[in-house]
């Protein structure tokens, strides 16, 4: 079902490339149903994460390491402007475009179940955006022909507003009535609505402990939120590819295509100086490369699901959520379950009681210093989350781990040589959009969570 609705709507989700043009697009069907809409929005944004914002959050993250092409770009600190226009039309026209038209289908025919989960999506894609570059067009952005020259939204409303929508999403959920709801369509949850829900609150918490820098309640915001958020790795939000075909794991992709990027020698370092036991189920050695690794296929096999937001991230949000808020022992426990949830998951529970129970006792302990219990949830978080986007924006709040500037790293882009704090513009927006940020900003500017 999933490979003839991805047909149907391919025109839909990957056709304009111009965002002036959506709203006039003659080949985007205007009546197709809420079911048929929502599979590919879902695909299309596990795509994001997965396929190019893949390679430039673990390339700054030091996760992995580009050797070659666009990746070895990414390594010295210069993306290529049109390459990062790439991510930037993801998410916009095969994303946000597309989220816009579910949500304003479902409100206006009373489908809230529909709007609620398509609300949840948005966010995500926003905080992609927002996580990436700082301001960008919201209010004004994927609205096609009404705004060519969308203004940029700061940062800081962009977060409110992500945290007023997650809380509309809930609202939308929660309603007793819905013309429509998702059901088998609903390619990540099957049309449990609990589970959206419980994501929701994920997503909240999420973006509160973000915000550390700048909000002195985040971490109490954010366990409030974790409250209601998932209640096991059971209900993880995440794509689960067919593997076959078009719908195989883009990074399964990546590395079928060329090794372009391998795992940073550095974070194997690091995973062995710690003797971590996940080393053996984290990385597969690259054929005819003498031994240069890649993610394994627990990550990265044809059908393995991308994670979106999980279980595993929710115990390191609170762990440091409950840090933060004075709970020292609370912290503590939820590392370890963390940890333990980690290695179960990764090694398909090969790995022991004992070597966990050691390892835990090693580096999973805390002492009642607040920054070096910050160290060790963080650099645990670290080592849990590898190939996804959070790494790279813990690093650059709080500063852990401690990592070392890439060599040759100092460019037009990025002056300091220092690790990127943030992704320059495309080229697209700075020669087409009239309201592009003069000086643009170079990937040591930081924005307003990061200040």
């Amino acid at each position: 079902m999933k490979n003839a609705i991805y047909s149907i709507l391919a025109v839909l989700v990957l056709s304009a490339c111009n965002l002036e043009e959506i709203n006039e697009n003659p080949n985007v069907p205007k009546e197709v149903p809420l079911s048929t809409l929502l599979p590919p929005a879902q695909k299309t944004l596990t795509d994001v994460q997965g396929r190019e914002l893949f390679q430039y959050t673990n390339i700054f993250s030091q996760h992995m390491e580009g050797v070659d092409n666009q990746p070895l770009l990414i390594e010295n600190y210069q993306p290529d402007e049109l390459f990062v226009g790439n991510v930037w039309s993801d998410i916009y026209v095969g994303s946000l475009v597309n989220l816009k038209i579910i949500i304003d289908r479902a409100d206006s025919e009373g489908s809230p179940h529909y709007a609620g989960v398509a609300r949840i999506l948005q966010v995500q894609a926003l905080g992609f955006l927002t996580d990436v570059w700082g301001n960008v067009p919201f209010t004004q952005g994927a609205q096609g022909s009404e705004f060519p020259d969308p203004e940029y939204d700061e940062q800081e409303f962009l977060y409110d507003r992500m945290q007023s929508i997650l809380d509309r999403a809930i609202m939308d959920l929660g309603a007793e009535t819905s013309v429509f709801s998702p059901g088998a369509d609903d390619v990540m949850y099957g049309g449990d609505l609990q589970g959206w829900v419980a994501t929701a609150h994920l997503l909240k918490a999420r973006y509160y402990m973000h915000t550390t820098k700048q909000n002195t309640t985040a971490a109490e915001d954010a366990v409030i939120a974790l409250n209601s958020a998932l209640s096991s790795q059971e209900k993880d939000w995440e794509y689960p590819y067919l593997g076959t075909g078009t719908d195989v794991n883009p990074l399964n992709s990546f590395f079928s295509i060329t090794p372009y990027a391998e795992a940073d020698p550095q974070f194997v370092q690091l995973m062995e100086d710690l003797g971590d036991p996940r080393i053996d189920y984290s990385f597969e050695v690259i054929p005819f490369t003498g031994g240069r690794r890649r993610p394994s296929d627990y990550f990265a096999g044809p059908s393995a699901p991308v994670e979106l937001a999980g279980y595993l991230e929710q115990l390191y949000l609170l762990a440091e959520a409950r840090l933060r808020t004075g709970d020292t022992q609370g912290a503590e426990t939820a590392l370890q379950e963390a940890i333990e949830l980690s290695m179960e998951e990764l090694s398909g529970g090969e790995i022991t009681q004992e070597e966990a129970d050691t390892y835990i006792a090693d580096h999973g302990t805390l002492n009642g210093s607040f920054e070096a219990d910050l160290e060790t949830i963080i650099t645990q978080k670290y080592i849990a989350l590898f190939t996804t986007p959070e790494p790279w924006t813990d690093y650059r709040r709080t500063g852990y781990p401690n990592l070392v500037p890439n060599d040759n790293g100092a460019t037009a882009s990025n002056p300091s040589g220092e690790i990127p704090r943030r992704l320059i513009y495309p080229q697209s927006e700075r020669l087409r959009n009239q309201n592009f940020p003069s000086p643009a900003p170079n990937m040591q500017d930081r924005f307003w969570w990061d200040e």
